[in-house]
């Protein structure tokens, strides 16, 4: 199925095509539009290379200093470096990917705004809906601010469910800070 936009002179162009049946459609121009409803997915995420290996959907990664441009899982507790959380845990799926194919299109997409459930431990100290939550010594993991004067700069989100003691996936708001 496509659409042609016809002009007076008689030229005409492919505006839009949904091919195989699969519900792409692929636009060949810009597109406007009034509103977006996104129905499959609750986060902005963005693929990016990693240098850790085999870093598991929900764990918190970081800028890798070391590596332009890629990311790392976490490993220390208030780390400025804080990127976002890997998507896709638990289902949630994202609802927006910025890619630049060619470019900018491997790797694992990353949310950097939205609902996602990341990988939390209650170890250092119990999580509630609220609570912001930051990098911790737990690699790829979240946890609840305590020290404020450390987060400054180092806050992942705000936990959206509850996490009582050990480790488990924690609903986050990612809001970098």
């Amino acid at each position: 199925f496509a659409v042609w936009a016809y002009q007076a002179n008689g030229n005409h162009r492919e505006l839009f095509f949904i091919r195989n049946f699969d519900g792409l459609a692929w636009f060949s121009n810009n597109v406007s539009v009034g509103s977006v409803t996104i129905r499959g997915g609750a986060d902005v995420a963005e693929p990016f290379e990693m240098s850790s290996p085999e870093v598991p959907r929900g764990a918190v990664v970081i800028i890798d200093d070391a590596r332009p441009g890629r990311l790392k899982l976490s490993e220390r507790a208030y780390d400025t470096r804080v990127a976002g959380v890997v998507s896709g845990a638990n289902g949630i799926q994202p609802g927006l990917s910025l890619t630049q194919e060619g470019l900018m299109d491997g790797g694992q997409n990353v949310a950097l705004s939205g609902r996602v459930y990341v990988q939390a431990d209650a170890a250092y100290g119990a999580i509630k809906a609220g609570d912001l939550l930051t990098t911790s010594d737990t690699p790829g993991h979240a946890m609840r601010v305590t020290d404020s004067t450390r987060a400054q700069g180092a806050i992942l989100g705000k936990a959206m469910s509850v996490l009582d003691e050990g480790r488990g996936f924690v609903l986050v708001l990612v809001t970098l800070q």
